[in-house]
């Protein structure tokens, strides 16, 4: 599968990098640049189609999360292990999510310093509203590529993710 960018890498200021570091594998080193610059351009984007609804990227994930899970409570420490954000930016997200009436914490009796926090009818209605549109635009991006290529994607993703861990 090859990696298609906006912006084609300048070869010639890849093999001058390439040419410092000796034990890098060129391959490695385009594959990086490549997906970092889809993956800065599309969050870029997406950021910015999400602030139209005026939500942010960490609260729609969470807020998807808490949807997928409904019948199983879930605490900050849990969100931060399965979003990969440290507790501190969670505990911001969930601040403003309760702000917005879109999530509720329940402090537990055996442990008042933790909370189950689930979704409001607020959080509800908003994404049952908000998830057709967020389909529809999702798909019109991935609309040029066959099944075979979005497979792909789906298994790469899944190695990338996998390896997260590394930093």
């Amino acid at each position: 599968m090859v990696i298609i960018v906006n912006e084609p890498l300048d070869m010639e200021k890849l093999s001058l990098l390439i040419s410092k570091y000796v034990t890098a594998k060129p391959d490695i080193i385009k594959a990086h640049f490549s997906f970092l610059l889809t993956a800065q351009k599309f969050l870029g984007k997406f950021e910015g189609y999400l602030s139209k609804f005026k939500i942010t990227n960490s609260q729609l994930s969470i807020m998807l999360l808490l949807l997928s899970n409904e019948k199983v409570p879930e605490t900050a420490t849990s969100i931060s292990k399965k979003r990969g954000l440290s507790n501190a930016t969670i505990s911001n997200v969930l601040s403003t999510l309760e702000k917005k009436k879109f999530i509720k914490k329940d402090k537990l009796k055996k442990d008042r310093r933790v909370c189950n926090i689930y979704l409001t009818k607020n959080g509800i209605k908003f994404l049952i509203e908000f998830i057709p549109l967020y389909y529809s635009k999702y798909a019109q991006f991935f609309s040029d590529l066959r099944s075979k290529e979005l497979n792909e994607i789906s298994l790469l993703s899944f190695k990338l993710s996998e390896n997260l861990d590394l930093f």
